[in-house]
C-alpha cells in the first residue's frame, strides 16, 4: 500500500507532454492536483487496482485537467471536446481507458460531495450502475469493532480502536479523520468539529463509547505517541491521531488500520474507511432517520449525493408497503 501511495504522489516514468514541451502535470491547479491525488489513492488503496492502471489513469486525467484554461474542473462541453481530440490522435483502446478514468474520477468526486452534479452522466456511453462499497450488516460491524483490535491497550492499539469507533459513530471521510484536531473534540457536548469538503466545518455527535475511547486515547496514548516526535512539527502538535513516530496520521495509514482490523476480526468482505461511512449512513436509514438529517451529518451539499450513499433494504421497503398501502 505504501508503494501505491508513492505512485499516486510522484510522476511516472512515462512523461506526457503538451505541444509546447511542458509536462501536463505542471498545469494542474492546486485544487485539481489534490482531487487527482485523492482519487489515485482511492484507486490503489480501496479498489486495489494495479500500479500500472493507476499510472495510466493518472496520465489520462492529467491530460484532461491540464488543458487550458485550467482554473476549474472541466465541464461537459470541455470533456466532449477533449474526447473528440483523443479520438483523432489515439488508438480506440486508449480512448476507452480515458473514458473510464474520466467517468470514475467524476463519480468519485460526486460520492465525496466535492461536486453536486456529474457532467459525465449519460454522456460517455451506456451508464453502468454506480459501484459503491457495500455496507456491513450491524452484526458484522459489531464484530469488527469488538474483535478488530481486541484487548490491545498499547498506544497504537488504543489509537486504532478509537479511530474505528469514531469513524462509525460519525460517518466521517478518511480525509476528515486525518484532518481532525485535538481542539475539534467538544467533550462537554459529545461532538466532533469536522472540516469537510470546501473547508466547510460541521459538528457531528459522538456515541458514548466513542467519547470514552477518545478520553482514554487523549489521556493514555496520544501523549506517549507525541513524545516520539523528534522534530518540530506544528501540524502534528494539533493533530488528533498520531503515527508511531508522533507525526500526523495520513490517509494510507487509516486504510491500513481498517483493513488490519477486518483481517483480525475474520471478515470475509472487503472493508475500507468508505465502507464504514457507507455502513453508518445505511444503518441510519434502516433505523428510520430522516434523509436530510443524514445529509447534514455526512456533510453533503446536495441531498442527491446522500441518496447515492444510502439505500433502504428490501425488507424495510416491503414492510412499509404492507403497513401503509391500502392494498398492501
Amino acid at each position: 500500500m505504501v508503494g501505491l501511495a508513492r505512485d499516486a504522489q510522484r510522476p511516472t516514468k512515462h512523461v506526457d507532454r503538451r505541444a509546447d514541451g511542458r509536462r501536463r502535470g505542471e498545469f494542474l491547479t492546486t485544487e485539481n492536483r489534490r482531487r487527482l491525488a485523492e482519487f489515485l489513492v482511492f484507486l490503489g488503496a480501496e479498489l486495489q487496482l494495479s500500479k500500472h492502471t493507476v499510472a495510466a489513469y493518472r496520465r489520462d486525467l492529467e491530460r484532461l485537467l491540464s488543458e487550458e484554461p485550467a482554473t476549474e474542473l472541466p465541464d461537459r462541453e470541455s470533456i466532449l471536446q477533449h474526447l473528440g481530440g483523443l479520438r483523432r490522435t489515439h488508438a480506440p483502446a486508449s480512448v476507452v481507458r480515458a473514458i473510464a478514468a474520466i467517468r470514475g474520477f467524476y463519480k468519485f468526486l460526486l460520492a465525496e460531495g466535492a461536486i453536486e452534479t456529474d457532467p459525465t452522466e449519460g454522456l460517455l456511453g451506456v451508464r453502468r450502475e454506480q459501484q459503491l462499497p457495500k455496507s456491513l450488516s450491524r452484526r458484522v460491524l459489531e464484530r469488527l469493532l469488538a474483535d478488530g483490535v481486541g484487548a490491545d491497550d498499547t498506544p497504537l492499539g488504543l489509537r486504532d480502536r478509537c479511530i474505528l469507533h469514531v469513524m462509525y459513530a460519525t460517518g466521517c471521510r478518511v480525509s476528515e479523520v486525518t484532518g481532525l484536531r485535538v481542539d475539534g473534540y467538544l467533550r462537554d457536548h459529545a461532538f466532533l468539529r469536522l472540516l469537510g469538503k470546501g473547508d466547510k466545518e460541521r459538528l457531528t455527535p459522538l456515541s458514548p463509547i466513542a467519547v470514552e475511547l477518545l478520553d482514554r486515547y487523549l489521556t493514555e496514548a496520544r501523549p506517549l505517541l507525541a513524545q516520539r516526535r523528534r522534530v518540530v512539527d506544528r501540524v502534528a502538535e494539533d493533530a488528533m491521531f498520531l503515527s508511531h513516530t508522533g507525526r500526523r496520521l495520513d490517509r494510507q495509514r487509516i486504510y491500513q488500520v481498517v483493513r488490519r482490523a477486518a483481517d483480525r476480526a475474520g471478515l470475509r468482505v472487503a472493508c475500507s474507511p468508505h465502507t464504514l461511512r457507507h455502513s453508518f449512513a445505511t444503518h441510519l436509514v434502516e433505523g428510520g432517520a430522516d434523509l436530510r438529517v443524514i445529509q447534514e451529518i455526512l456533510g453533503h451539499a446536495s441531498l442527491a449525493t446522500t441518496q447515492i450513499y444510502t439505500h433502504v433494504d428490501r425488507d424495510r421497503l416491503r414492510s412499509t408497503h404492507e403497513r401503509f398501502h391500502p392494498r398492501g
